[in-house]
């Protein structure tokens, strides 16, 4: 992996637009010295189709931003049986792995390159300094990823309470 910086301006230029359409920068895309601050955190790194980026269960560190190429998030059931849950693409302006910025815990999916990709990778460690450095940057960043998994909860909520009301009607049936 290569740091963004090391890269030529026009690619630096390339890197800071995708940034300004992720939304968890939406805060600070209007704000050039924040999203410059950030580029210096970001990582380059390639992939070819068909490499695992991240497995389900291992304790991961990094977030990544889809730069080029796409990707095939999967889950495990608990009898083994591996199924996508869903397939991001670099023009749909799409991350993944960003709760890694905030926790220390497992891995929820697996990620495998469905074409050969580049990722925006930025790790825990660096946006923790970030954040530390200039809070600026870190909290509204930090308050658009506890948005997501707020959204995340309420969706789950809302489907066990499906299956709790089918099995319901299951056992009345």
């Amino acid at each position: 992996m290569s740091r963004v910086g090391e890269h030529a301006p026009e690619q630096a230029q390339e890197i800071l637009a995708k940034l300004k359409q992720i939304p968890i920068f939406q805060e600070i895309a209007e704000n050039e010295d924040h999203l410059q601050r950030l580029l210096q955190i970001c990582r380059l790194k390639k992939v070819r189709r068909g490499e695992m980026i991240i497995k389900e269960g291992e304790v991961g560190d990094e977030m990544f931003i889809v730069y080029s190429g796409a990707v095939e998030i999967k889950k495990e059931t608990r009898a083994g049986d591996s199924y996508t849950v869903v397939i991001l693409k670099a023009e749909y302006n799409v991350f993944f792995g960003e709760l890694a910025l905030v926790d220390d815990d497992k891995r929820s999916a697996t990620v495998v390159a469905t074409e050969n990709s580049e990722f925006l990778v930025i790790t825990k460690e660096d946006f923790v300094r970030l954040g530390d450095q200039f809070p600026q940057i870190g909290l509204p960043v930090t308050r658009a990823i506890a948005k997501i998994l707020a959204g995340r909860l309420r969706k789950t909520t809302v489907d066990m309470l499906t299956i709790f009301d089918a099995l319901v009607a299951e056992i009345h049936s």
